[in-house]
């Protein structure tokens, strides 16, 4: 029998806790650890509607990347989508389960799977100080125009569309930083790697101004890039069932989490 502590288990050791940024409310969020679990679903975020699926097809756990209680709740009104949601995860035995950003920093996580997606050259860490860095620094293989290169993540990462902010230097692409989710404020750290363009969501409109007079070329692909978390993680656990010989079930969520529209 696999119960969600052994699952918990098997994500740590790839993606200590220990390494996660501080503040950040990751780890074992919901439900009880001792649970048996016959059926594991990967997902991005944890909405009403995941959930929905996931009762639907009889999840056991949830295993997520961005951390359902992000904020903690004033009360346990079912009015709340939210609570409604705690109420519906705990009335069907589904416990959950986030990997943030200790899966950002670990060795072949999150910022290697989006880099890996540019098939950018000399990839390493954006700290090599730093044995778990937040971020990689990759290299084109030639200088390359801005509006090309935001055009090529657009097409790496099957966007439809994409922001991007020229740097006052005007220079080309040739050094970039990576940091999935939203990660505007590490872009000092960025300059300091000597990186000219910086990939990151949500950049905000000020931080968008003062990197740009810093010298950064910027490419906003979105926040929700990271969804490539649902096939990397059930990969992960699939992998971990095949070695060890477990009756277990892994599904990825179908459910597009996207908030936003574009016209």
């Amino acid at each position: 029998m696999v119960k969600v502590q052994d699952i918990i288990n098997r994500i740590e050791e790839f993606a200590p806790l220990s390494i996660k940024m501080d503040g950040d409310p990751t780890g074992f969020q919901l439900g009880d650890r001792q649970q048996v679990v016959k059926r594991v679903m990967t997902t991005l975020d944890v909405r009403p509607n995941v959930v929905a699926e996931a009762i639907d097809k009889k999840v056991d756990l949830i295993v997520a990347h961005h951390p359902v209680m992000f904020h903690a709740a004033h009360n346990l009104d079912l009015a709340s989508p939210q609570n409604k949601m705690y109420r519906d995860l705990l009335s069907h035995n589904i416990s959950v389960y986030a990997s943030h950003t200790n899966l950002d920093k670990a060795h072949n996580g999150m910022n290697d799977w989006l880099m890996e997606q540019l098939g950018l050259e000399n990839v390493r860490f954006l700290d090599e100080n730093d044995d778990y860095s937040i971020g990689r620094m990759g290299e084109t293989k030639e200088p390359m125009d801005l509006v090309d290169f935001a055009k090529m993540v657009r097409d790496a990462y099957h966007l439809s569309n994409l922001r991007y902010v020229k740097s006052d230097l005007g220079q080309k692409v040739h050094k970039v930083a990576i940091i999935g989710g939203d990660a505007g404020k590490f872009y000092p750290e960025v300059l300091k790697a000597g990186a000219d363009t910086f990939i990151t969501g949500d950049v905000y409109y000020h931080t968008a101004h003062d990197m740009m007079a810093s010298g950064l070329n910027v490419v906003d692909p979105g926040h929700h890039v990271e969804a490539v978390f649902i096939k990397e993680m059930a990969n992960i656990l699939n992998d971990w069932k095949r070695s060890n010989k477990l009756e277990l079930d892994i599904v990825q969520s179908e459910v597009d989490t996207e908030p936003y529209n574009f016209l």
